[in-house]
């Protein structure tokens, strides 16, 4: 059996560990830690890396849109 859990290291707690040690008991288990960021989720999906990188190529362009103050 495998299980992903996404979480936070505040979330991490004795009774988190507890919970998985009732779903696997006694098993041999691997843990494994990777840090994730925003990048990685932004690249998750075909769609999702699609729009990131048009909108790297516009601002690699300048193809920003500059607004004032006042007209926000």
């Amino acid at each position: 059996m495998q299980t992903i859990y996404h979480t936070t290291t505040s979330e991490l707690t004795i009774e988190f560990l507890e919970m998985i040690k009732k779903q696997f008991r006694d098993a041999k288990v691997d843990i494994i830690i990777k840090e994730f960021d925003d990048t990685d989720y932004l690249n998750s999906s075909p769609k999702n890396r699609e729009v990131l990188e048009k909108a790297i190529a516009e601002v690699n362009k300048s193809k920003l849109i500059h607004k004032s103050l006042e007209e926000i």
